[in-house]
């Protein structure tokens, strides 16, 4: 009786649960994801790493003080003086960290973006799969009900003489067996449901009212998945990030001429000062450091070609994959139709008493194992599918 209570409460959970939509589920899963809180973290810091950058330097004064002797006695005394310096940035040096700040921005909002469609991905994937597992269980506990129905009447024949004690404990360990799938299945239906809750930091039971499992196929806009691959769009972000690393680094140590002001007293006079110190640079090493950032950036847009090539496989492959599997699970539904006109066939002879209790079993056993096929069928589809939207990083739609 508890199992099948048990099972009930599973089945029908769905219909008393608190139902939600796919987005109201992600927007969960978006507020309790480290990496984008994280992501976040950085994108704050870029703004006020960028409003320091581009702040004016502080200004500093420099003193002296030194004792004089000279040759005659009217010389001597002391010699101190005062100079207020400031450092201005030359002409496009504000601009190249600008626009360095800037990109770093955006390929920050990028990235919170490509994350969120990362956990869409997970979160479709996880919902399907409790489907599945709801739709296995449903079926696992029709087999329950069926061997222990098998089993009482068993011991009915075995008490009137009808059959023998090792016919029953074949009918009894059907029963057990088919109990501990049962197990297995309400197993792994709160992993699913387990994974879920997780994500998203919720407690109760999760039910996505307008996300149901459906088959994909190549359509117009198969390519355009592929152009703006994940995978793509973080390549080229990185691409922009080294073109801004290189017009910034053409400024590296003369980024600034330094101004001062002073007034300095002597024994015999007082003087007004003014200094500029302008940088030169005569060496090698900015133009080492470009060199180098070109060889990055010439290796990144080769490896976004190519990246972009074994997607175009990858992608067209996955989807002809898919296409076989979604062929053998139809086919495997048109054989179940076969299969129940086979089962009701025996059961109409069980009941006329010309089939035996054994052949009926089995005749419905096969037929919930058929369904039970189709159903991992299903699950292998989905794996295949969840496969292919990691590739591209976003949910086909």
């Amino acid at each position: 009786m508890r199992l099948f209570s048990l099972f009930s409460a599973i089945v029908l959970v769905p219909a008393f649960s608190y139902g939600m939509s796919f987005n109201t589920l992600c927007n969960h899963a978006y507020n309790a994801s480290s990496d984008l809180i994280q992501t976040n973290g950085h994108l704050l810091a870029n703004t006020h790493t960028k409003a320091a950058a581009l702040a004016g330097e502080p200004l500093s004064i420099e003193g002296s003080a030194s004792s004089v002797t000279g040759k005659d006695p009217v010389d001597n005394g002391m010699r101190y003086g005062a100079m207020l310096n400031y450092q201005l940035k030359q002409f496009g040096v504000q601009e190249a960290q600008s626009n360095y700040y800037d990109q770093n921005m955006k390929n920050l909002q990028q990235e919170i973006q490509l994350q969120q469609k990362i956990i869409q991905v997970i979160l479709k994937h996880d919902w399907l799969i409790a489907l599945i597992e709801q739709e296995k269980i449903k079926i696992l506990g029709e087999k329950v009900t069926l061997s222990r129905d098998a089993a009482l009447i068993g011991q009915k024949k075995v008490s009137a003489g009808r059959m023998s004690q090792m016919e029953l404990y074949r009918l009894q360990s059907d029963e057990r067996t088919a109990v501990q799938e049962f197990a297995m299945g309400e197993m792994e239906l709160e992993h699913a449901q387990h994974s879920l809750q997780e994500a998203a930091m919720l407690h109760e039971e999760i039910v996505v009212d307008d996300l149901h499992f459906s088959f994909i196929a190549d359509d117009n806009a198969t390519e355009e998945r592929i152009n703006n691959a994940a995978i793509l769009q973080t390549l080229t972000s990185q691409i922009n990030i080294l073109d801004t690393r290189i017009k910034s680094t053409h400024y590296e140590g003369k980024e600034f001429i330094s101004l001062g002001a002073g007034a300095t007293h002597e024994p015999v006079q007082n003087s007004i000062d003014f200094r500029v110190n302008i940088p030169l640079s005569f060496s090698e090493k900015n133009d080492q450091k470009i060199a180098a950032l070109m060889a990055e950036k010439s290796a990144l847009l080769h490896r976004r070609d190519v990246t972009h090539q074994k997607l175009q496989m990858n992608i067209h492959t996955l989807l002809e994959h898919l296409q076989t599997r979604e062929t053998r699970y139809k086919d495997s539904l048109t054989a179940q139709k076969y299969q129940k006109t086979l089962m009701d066939m025996a059961q109409k002879g069980y009941e006329a008493g010309v089939v035996s209790q054994f052949e009926y079993l089995s005749t419905k056993n096969s037929f919930y194992d058929m369904q039970l096929r189709a159903v991992e069928l299903k699950r292998e589809y989905i794996q295949e599918m969840s496969a292919m939207e990691e590739k591209l990083g976003r949910i086909w739609l």
